[in-house]
């Protein structure tokens, strides 16, 4: 089924951005959060049960690290543990981190239909940094907003609102590629229009979105890309 039998949905022809989510979205990175997790329980003594994982997609570096404390009642100084999650975590991004499947070849497409092309994450600005430098991970965007760049991160609207005021759009004219319900929270309270893709969550915490892929691939064939 294309977009435009959809009511409602994302019409490509009337879009003048396309805003990425980047872990789940353009990398496959939330294996790699889960194993620097995984690590960190380790160290504390605890055992991370699954649900953990997911309810905890695409929220910021300092929430993540306030829940893990609150959640496992931990007895250590918040700086403590956000010091021995961030080394963890680096170890693991500097070896193992991959386009999602699908990407470069939707990223290319893309390119040539709309005007702008944004990256929009939770992630710290010296961690994608780093990816970027330390990785095959290399895409041209035309602007890259962080949570460093924001003074409320994903689930606040705050980052997608920056992104699409660099790009000199209208929200309602930006189309937001997301994984995760706080970051489809972000972009639907900014005034975008969304896709979730279930890179990284199940379909039905993504409902948020306007619309629900299982693949770049899908996405392609539902904005009609030639």
């Amino acid at each position: 089924m294309h977009l435009n039998q959809l009511i409602n949905h994302p019409d490509l022809g009337r879009l003048k951005a396309i805003l990425f989510d980047f872990d789940g979205v353009v990398v496959q990175s939330e294996e790699v959060y889960d194993r620097a997790t995984k690590k960190l329980g380790e160290m504390y003594g605890v055992q991370i049960p699954a649900p953990f994982y997911e309810d905890n997609r695409g929220i910021s570096e300092a929430l993540f690290y306030e829940k893990f404390l609150a959640e496992f009642e931990l007895d250590v100084e918040i700086a403590s543990l956000q010091k021995k999650g961030k080394k963890l975590l680096w170890a693991e991004f500097s070896s193992s981190v991959h386009y999602t499947p699908g990407f470069q070849q939707f990223y290319a497409k893309i390119r040539k239909q709309v005007d702008h092309v944004a990256l929009v994450t939770a992630t710290p600005r010296a961690l994608v940094d780093e990816i970027f430098k330390n990785s095959n991970i290399s895409t041209d965007f035309d602007f890259i907003v962080t949570s460093s760049d924001v003074e409320n991160t994903k689930p606040a609207p705050d980052s997608y609102l920056k992104a699409c005021g660099q790009c000199g759009v209208d929200p309602a004219q930006a189309l937001v590629i997301e994984d995760s319900p706080p970051g489809l929270r972000a972009a639907t309270t900014a005034g975008c229009q969304t896709i979730a893709i279930t890179t990284s969550s199940s379909r039905d915490s993504l409902k948020e979105a306007n619309f629900v892929v299982d693949s770049f691939g899908e996405l392609e064939e539902l904005l009609t890309i030639v």
